[in-house]
C-alpha cells in the first residue's frame, strides 16, 4: 500500500510513472547467487590461516590448521556460499553454471539498459517483505534468499541503485522503495530520492 501510494503521490506531482515489463525477473536471482558465490568461493580461498585471516588456535598440524580454520572462521551462511560457489566453479560445471550465468547477467544489463534509456528511473519494492526475525529462515536459506528478489537487480546489472523509506507495515516496520538509474547518474539518484521524500 505505502508503495501504491507513493506512485500515486508522485503522479500527482506531475511525474510520469508507468509499468513496464521487464521479461528476464525470473532469472535475476539465480544469476546473483551463481556469480556471488563464485565470486565469494574465489575471493575468500586466500583467507586459509597462512597469509591472511583468522587461525585456529587449537590446530595440532598442517591439515587440522586449514579444517578448523575454515570451520571457526567462517560462518555457516558463509561457509555455505564458498561451497556453492566451489561447484559452480569446478570443470565439470563450468560452463554449466558461471559462463552461462555471465551470458544471462549481459542479457539483464542490456534489458535493464535499455529500460532506462526510455525512463529516468526504474521503482521497485526493496524487498518482497518487510524485516522478518533475525535467524528467522536459517533452516530453509532458500527464503532467506528469496528476500534479496529486488534489491540484486542492480547488482547484476551493474548499475546503482538506493532504497529509501516510504512508510510502516502493521508492525511498526520500514517499508522501502528501490530507485534504479542508468550509469553514472547517483546525483539524479539522490535528487531524486529527496523529491519522494518530500512528497511524504
Amino acid at each position: 500500500m505505502a508503495l501504491l501510494q507513493t506512485i500515486d503521490r508522485l503522479k500527482a506531482a506531475g511525474h510520469t510513472v508507468e509499468g513496464i515489463d521487464f521479461s528476464l525477473s525470473d532469472y535475476i536471482l539465480p544469476t546473483y547467487y551463481i556469480l556471488a558465490t563464485a565470486e565469494a568461493s574465489s575471493n575468500l580461498s586466500r583467507y586459509d590461516g597462512v597469509r591472511y585471516g583468522y587461525r585456529s588456535p587449537n590446530a595440532v598440524d598442517l591439515q587440522s590448521m586449514y579444517k578448523k580454520t575454515r570451520a571457526e572462521g567462517f560462518g555457516k551462511e558463509v561457509q555455505r556460499r564458498i561451497l556453492l560457489g566451489t561447484f559452480v566453479l569446478s570443470a565439470s560445471y563450468y560452463d554449466a553454471y558461471y559462463k552461462k550465468a555471465q551470458q544471462v547477467r549481459r542479457l539483464i544489463r542490456d534489458q535493464t539498459k535499455a529500460i532506462l534509456s526510455d525512463y529516468d528511473f526504474i521503482l521497485s519494492p526493496t524487498t518482497p517483505t518487510t524485516a522478518f526475525k533475525l535467524g528467522a529462515h536459517t533452516n530453509n536459506p532458500l527464503e532467506m534468499y528469496l528476500a534479496d528478489l529486488f534489491s540484486v537487480h542492480a547488482n547484476v546489472a551493474g548499475v546503482p541503485a538506493i532504497s529509501i523509506p516510504v512508510g510502516q507495515d502493521k508492525q511498526g516496520l520500514p517499508i522501502g522503495i528501490q530507485i534504479t538509474a542508468n550509469d553514472f547518474e547517483e546525483s539524479r539518484l539522490f535528487q531524486f530520492s529527496q523529491v519522494i521524500q518530500n512528497l511524504a
